[in-house]
């Protein structure tokens, strides 16, 4: 049984005021507990985070209206019977994002990067592909709810649909728990990059190598991983134009699920089945056509049985891919109308729609 129910939102501790709720546990880099959720907010506690470096906390928002009080836990997994295995991994994931937002602060803040707490994230991550492999990418694509900054939500995002892939390959297990870290740190430079130097096409992979060749116990595996996941197999990427198998694997994998995750998400709006076409027709130039393959296969089994929004406003669900062909779906409507997506005139996909909204 749930907890009564309630929104939270990240707040910066530097506009905190006394009488706040956590939302959520504050904890240290290393992972410890520092103070619990639901405990109410003091100028000493406020003294405290900041004598702690930490910049932000979340906090239960009592400015929402009382009907829409509910945890994002609550609102993927409400009236949908999903398994206890698949509301610890939507609860882990939730804790993931918050840790990692807290990391990131304090890479930004100290220039440095705590190894021994991404390498226990990626075994966490890594933990919960392998437990509930059947929900995740479903969970990531349909429920990519705000729980922290854009950066943070993709690089854990791309960390996940990266180590999800890799399992799909059957690499062995430290292989999988790389590709993860590397996937948590891919846009490490972008953490530290100066504001003004952002347009810079290469600055944010300048940026985190000189960071990573500045942090001990970083394998050589995860330093590439990182500074070539924008390399494409057709040379045609950065920062130096690699070519094909001179890529390494953690990189080409992080590229399939960096590229689609970048363009999947919009805003606020979920949309992956033309990524996944964009996705068919780069893997045979500028990404890797095995992982590829793997990974569009994984996204179009959890998407199945999607509820969907069309751009005539009607709602449907996903029953069926073609085999070859276009990613778009066959749906069939809240009235019972079969629509071909791939071919009818005039009927597009507007987005996804999460598990608590629609078809009623």
């Amino acid at each position: 049984m749930f907890e009564r129910a309630f929104i939270k939102k990240l707040a910066a501790v530097d506009a905190l005021t006394p009488g706040s709720i956590l939302g959520d546990a504050v904890l240290s880099i290393s992972g410890k507990i520092l103070l619990n959720r639901g405990i109410v907010v003091t100028e000493r506690i406020i003294s405290q985070l900041s004598a702690w470096d930490i910049k932000s906390v979340y906090i239960v928002d009592d400015t929402a209206e009382p009907e829409a009080e509910q945890t994002a836990v609550q609102l993927i997994t409400a009236d949908r019977g999903v398994s206890d295995e698949y509301t610890r991994f939507l609860q882990e994931y939730d804790t993931v994002v918050t840790l990692i937002a807290q990391s990131f602060d304090f890479i930004r803040k100290r220039k440095i990067i705590p190894v021994n707490f991404f390498k226990d994230t990626s075994n966490n991550i890594a933990n919960s592909i392998a437990t509930v492999s059947s929900a995740l990418a479903h969970c990531l694509m349909v429920s990519d709810y705000k729980l922290a900054d854009a950066l943070t939500r993709h690089s854990v995002m791309v960390a996940y649909l990266a180590g999800s892939i890799a399992s799909h390959m059957q690499w062995d297990e430290e292989a999988v728990k790389g590709v993860i870290m590397a996937g948590l740190l891919h846009d490490v430079g972008n953490v530290v990059l100066e504001k003004d130097k952002s347009y810079q096409r290469h600055a944010h992979i300048n940026e985190a190598a000189v960071l990573l060749r500045e942090t001990p116990k970083i394998t050589s595996e995860v330093i590439l991983g990182v500074v070539q996941h924008h390399e494409f197999i057709d040379g045609s990427g950065i920062p130096t134009g690699a070519l094909g198998m001179k890529i390494h694997p953690y990189a080409r994998v992080i590229a399939v699920a960096d590229n689609f995750h970048s363009k999947a998400y919009v805003g606020e709006v979920a949309n992956p089945f033309t990524v996944l076409d964009v996705l068919a027709h780069e893997m045979f130039g500028r990404l890797d056509p095995s992982f590829c393959h793997v990974f569009i296969s994984q996204v179009k089994d959890c998407l199945l049985n999607t509820k969907v929004l069309l751009n005539d406003g009607r709602e449907a669900e996903v029953i069926f891919f073609h085999p070859t062909g276009s990613a778009l779906p066959i749906v069939k409507t809240t009235a019972g109308d079969i629509i071909d997506l791939a071919t009818s005139s005039g009927v597009s996909l507007n987005r996804l729609l999460s598990p608590n909204e629609g078809l009623n």
